[in-house]
């Protein structure tokens, strides 16, 4: 339990049952967040809180200092402005990126989005957002870092936590994914025992049955 984890996005729908997950398993995460005070009142308090902003890199570095592994939750709910797909979803992580490189992480875990490979998506409408998502993917697939960059289906608030999983490449598969199965999909990435640099598309079946974690890692193609 001496690993020190870093969520950023942690106070976002997603981002908090990773975090309510993480503390259940005995682990303090640390947190990037922009407002201390509108975050304590979101999360346990076994979490470190750091004031930092994903895009402006100057205020990552000293957070990311002594970080094992690096999950990010963040997305932007504005189609244009300050919190724009292009400064959250691209540049936003690539700061990221950039800082975990500069400090050592040994492991990014980024949630992404399914379809991010098809620019005529419906969801693409929306700022233009699986562009800049795909271009946050490639700053990291090309950072050199340890990654798995996760493409959930669309995300569900069910509470699916039994429902059998796939994991498919190439972004040819559609289906949903309950924010639930997403967080425990970032923690069993976290906890896989090999190394990981794999870019995968995740969604529910329609039935019930035990998930074979580290047999679905194993199955993935590295990138």
């Amino acid at each position: 339990m001496r690993n020190k984890i870093l969520i950023a996005g942690g106070t976002g729908r997603t981002g908090r049952i990773i975090v309510r997950k993480l503390v259940a398993n005995g682990f303090s995460p640390h947190l990037l967040v922009r407002d201390l005070s509108k975050a304590r009142d979101l999360v346990a308090e076994e979490v470190i809180l750091h004031r930092a902003d994903v895009r402006d890199i100057d205020t990552l570095l000293e957070p990311m200092q002594g970080v094992e592994v690096l999950i990010s939750a963040v997305g932007t709910c504005a189609p244009v402005g300050q919190n724009c797909p292009k400064r959250v979803d691209h540049q936003g992580v690539a700061n990221l990126v950039t800082a975990a490189q500069r400090t050592g992480v040994k492991r990014f875990i980024l949630i992404s989005s399914i379809a991010v490979t098809h620019p005529d998506h419906p969801l693409n409408r929306f700022g233009r957002i699986l562009d800049w998502k795909r271009k946050g993917e490639d700053a990291l697939r090309q950072s050199g870092l340890e990654y798995a960059i996760i493409r959930p289906g669309g995300l569900t608030d069910t509470s699916n936590g039994s429902q059998a999983l796939t994991f498919a490449q190439g972004d040819q598969i559609m289906g949903t994914l309950s924010r639930e199965n997403l967080a425990e999909i970032c923690l069993q990435a976290f906890a896989y025992s090999f190394p990981l640099r794999v870019t995968f598309e995740a969604i529910e079946l329609d039935q019930k049955g035990p998930l074979d974690w580290p047999g679905l890692f194993a199955a993935l193609t590295p990138d």
